[in-house]
């Protein structure tokens, strides 16, 4: 939403100053009133674009953290009687009292930098709407595991412990993406070459890429039964560790595609209340023979 907002309004001051920062004549005729400006982008093309991709980056961390405060300014947790009240933003102020009945599942979610300095964000889904109209309630945007812990406890939920024994997806997680994307991205390399050897150089990078951050994804997929609960871990960039409570939990189904029952696997779908409609929460590529036994066990549980 940004971009096309930013281009709006520079088409805008464009016409009303007379030029048009987003027509090739306008930038021809600044570049052509300086020579050796023009000369070193035309000479130095890589780091040009390497230069635009960091300015890029930098207005997106700006953005993020202008949003952040704004929403999140004045943010404070309160204990009630029936669960916790959380007024915040600056503009227009916001109070929302949520049941502590009403949570259905927590979610515990930080990336490689936060998690690395000890910071994350704790959600709820919840029967209950916030503001936006939503089934998702922050209710910590950012804190330690600690503090994330201390309001678990608050709500009646155990805090996620340290030493959880994470059980691994089947690593046709991996291969299973293989088998789908590679030909596809050797097809684009194959049409790169032909058009430009220094752009089919540059596409040969994207398999590895895609695929070394694949297998990164699946080395922290993991689910564990917890007790009266089950803990999902998911994702290597966006981190997520979903708490799902048995008693929460309103269906369970097994998922086979056909390249899902090749290679003996099947995708575990929890559907559990919240939002606008029913919300899933999923396992993906668990070996078929134990998807089963953990269906049992939670059924089992749940009579």
């Amino acid at each position: 939403a940004l971009f096309p907002g930013l281009i709006g309004a520079t088409q805008w001051f464009g016409d009303a100053l007379g030029f048009d920062p987003l027509s090739r004549s306008f930038w021809n005729s600044i570049l052509s009133a300086g020579d050796p400006l023009r000369t070193f982008i035309l000479a130095h093309q890589a780091v040009a674009a390497i230069a635009g991709l960091i300015v890029l980056v930098l207005l997106g961390m700006l953005t993020g953290t202008v949003r952040t405060v704004v929403r999140e300014f004045g943010f404070r947790l309160d204990k009630t009687g029936v669960g916790l009240r959380r007024p915040r933003r600056l503009f227009t102020k916001t109070d929302v009292t949520l049941p502590a009945r009403r949570l259905q599942a927590a979610i515990f979610g930080s990336g490689p930098v936060r998690e690395r300095l000890g910071y994350g964000e704790l959600r709820f889904q919840s029967l209950a709407r916030d503001e936006d109209k939503a089934g998702s309630h922050v209710l910590a945007p950012l804190a330690t595991a600690d503090e994330a812990g201390r309001i678990l406890a608050e709500l009646d939920w155990r805090p996620l412990a340290g030493d959880v024994v994470w059980e691994p997806v089947s690593r046709a997680y991996f291969w299973k993406f293989t088998v789908i994307v590679v030909p596809l991205l050797i097809a684009a390399v194959a049409t790169a070459l032909a058009l430009s050897p220094a752009l089919g150089l540059i596409w040969l990078v994207v398999p590895i890429v895609v695929l070394f951050a694949r297998h990164l994804e699946w080395r922290r997929l993991g689910f564990s039964l917890d007790g009266d609960r089950v803990l999902v871990r998911t994702g290597w960039f966006r981190r997520r560790t979903t708490i799902l409570p048995l008693r929460k939990i309103q269906s369970i189904d097994l998922k086979h595609s056909v390249v899902s029952r090749w290679l003996q696997t099947a995708s575990m779908q929890f559907g559990v209340a919240g939002g606008n409609a029913l919300v899933a929460h999923s396992i993906p590529d668990i070996p078929i023979a134990r998807a089963r036994q953990l269906r049992d066990q939670l059924l089992d549980f749940a009579s």
